[in-house]
């Protein structure tokens, strides 16, 4: 918890987004207090597996649309920037049973309308072979497919800033391994109005590492920048 606070601190951050929390510990009300935040909503931990928050601060309204174990969709309005736009936040199914079952439950909302969409979160797939350092090779197989669904959802990965590697197995002295599981990606109305988008790889406190992504509207008249 300690680590967050300075995460939103620090980042002055307005939507944040947390998976796998593995606790059922904190309420709604216990975030909002804790991180003198506006609003939150979360997907309870099955046991000590799984639970999402999302957190959001009072220049954004937020209403959630669906959600499960896996994934929280929302319209998100930042109302000082004056435009709305589309959240996928997911956390992905690290033994890779459920991925298919999770993107095609999300589908429908990913291709709801043409306003903007951004999806952030531990995906839990590599989309490149260079994506992973490790004495185990990378799953082909399972990029390729990985692959085919971005393709077949419109969706891009916006890159990032920092160090290439979001997670660590931790296992330093024996084997070591690292891979980009962490990614941002959005449709092609988000990268139109914002290809500024700058994406930034945290320090790393456990195995995952925190990414800030900083969106730059396009428009010439640029009013204040958001975090998420």
């Amino acid at each position: 918890m300690c680590h967050l606070k300075r995460l939103i601190h620090s980042t002055k951050a307005k939507v944040i987004f947390i998976s796998e929390v593995k606790s059922n510990k904190y309420s709604r009300l216990d975030l909002i207090n804790n991180f003198c935040l506006h609003d939150s909503y979360i997907v309870p931990a099955d046991g000590i597996s799984g639970s999402l928050w999302l957190l959001w601060t009072e220049e954004v309204e937020v209403e959630v649309v669906k959600s499960s174990f896996n994934y929280i969709l929302a319209r998100v309005s930042f109302m000082q920037e004056n435009f709305n736009i589309r959240s996928v936040c997911i956390y992905g199914d690290p033994y890779h049973v459920r991925t298919n079952d999770i993107w095609a439950d999300v589908l429908d909302f990913v291709l709801l309308d043409d306003s903007p969409l951004f999806c952030i979160g531990d995906l839990n797939e590599l989309l490149d072979g260079t994506e992973k350092l490790s004495c185990h090779a990378p799953n082909f197989n399972r990029i390729s497919s990985f692959h085919n669904i971005i393709h077949n959802y419109g969706l891009i990965d916006l890159g990032y800033n920092s160090p290439a590697y979001t997670w660590t197995n931790r296992h330093f002295s024996s084997d070591p391994t690292f891979q980009r599981l962490d990614r941002c990606l959005a449709n092609a109305i988000w990268c139109n109005n914002f290809s500024n988008t700058n994406i930034y790889h945290l320090p790393n406190y456990g195995d995952h590492a925190p990414i800030l992504a900083i969106p730059l509207s396009n428009c010439v008249k640029r009013k204040r920048n958001f975090k998420f």
